[in-house]
């Protein structure tokens, strides 16, 4: 690495960072693709200092779900981070940011009981029982979330003011494939005929937005390409998406607006 980016990997470590400098967080599960690095480039636009969390959370996890096969790879992404000339690279063990005296953050229901909190139950409580922890570890002024995941976002940007948290919370867009295909960590799992298919989600939701065809008539299109929807719905303002392409769970939304 030829930028000396600093990789704190304990609570002491966390010493080292200058808080002299404004400093914005992007946390990420790791598995670093274009998406996350954009939300990087939008973090450097907006503090002196960034700072980047690897952490996969385990209390995010439902029962069933892909916690012990979810990509890890933190050498290539400390490569990837070094490029961009990041500051600090957080990469703690489960021990150093969970204890006994932990305590759940509840997502408040308002937000959780549509779309992915009805399958995934407790996924937001662990989110933000995380986001809470980290905020309170590296104290950023600012933090990045991109809005792929809009619903998490909604959610943390609610815990913050409930708590009355002073970190800005920084949208980022999503970063997609060049067939429209939301970039995620779990689009590896996809093989390269399902890569291309999934590319047909976007376009559909695209095709709702555009009044080309209805939410109902959308559904169907994409159970037909063999994509099994768990939900396609339109909510504060945007077009949900939620499904599975073989044993891969893909999330996307855009705008519902016809004029975006």
């Amino acid at each position: 690495m030829t930028f000396p980016m600093k990789l704190l990997n304990t609570i002491e470590d966390l010493k080292q960072i200058d808080r002299n400098k404004t400093l914005c967080l992007v946390p990420t599960m790791g598995a670093l693709h274009n998406g996350h690095l954009s939300l990087v480039e939008l973090a450097k636009e907006n503090a002196e200092q960034v700072c980047v969390s690897i952490f996969v959370n385990p209390l995010q996890f439902s029962e069933g779900e892909d916690l012990d096969k979810y990509p890890r790879d933190l050498e290539a992404d400390l490569a990837k981070l070094a490029k961009l000339e990041v500051d600090y690279v957080f990469a703690p063990d489960y021990d150093e940011i969970y204890n006994e005296a932990t305590q759940m953050i509840k997502a408040k229901p308002k937000l959780t009981k549509h779309l992915c909190g009805l399958s995934r139950p407790g996924h937001f409580d662990g989110v933000c029982t995380v986001v809470k922890r980290l905020f309170d570890l590296i104290r950023p002024d600012s933090a990045v979330f991109g809005e792929k995941d809009y619903q998490q976002l909604m959610v943390i940007e609610d815990m913050v003011s409930i708590l009355k948290m002073k970190v800005k919370i920084i949208h980022g867009a999503i970063v997609r494939e060049m067939n429209g295909l939301a970039m995620s960590s779990r689009n590896h799992y996809l093989t390269e005929d399902e890569l291309l298919n999934a590319g047909n989600i976007f376009k559909t939701l695209s095709g709702i937005r555009g009044e080309f065809f209805t939410l109902e008539e959308g559904r169907d299109l994409l159970e037909n390409l063999g994509i099994k929807v768990e939900y396609l719905e339109k909510r504060w303002g945007r077009l949900f998406f939620a499904g599975k392409l073989g044993s891969t769970r893909l999330i996307d939304n855009v705008r519902a607006d016809k004029f975006y």
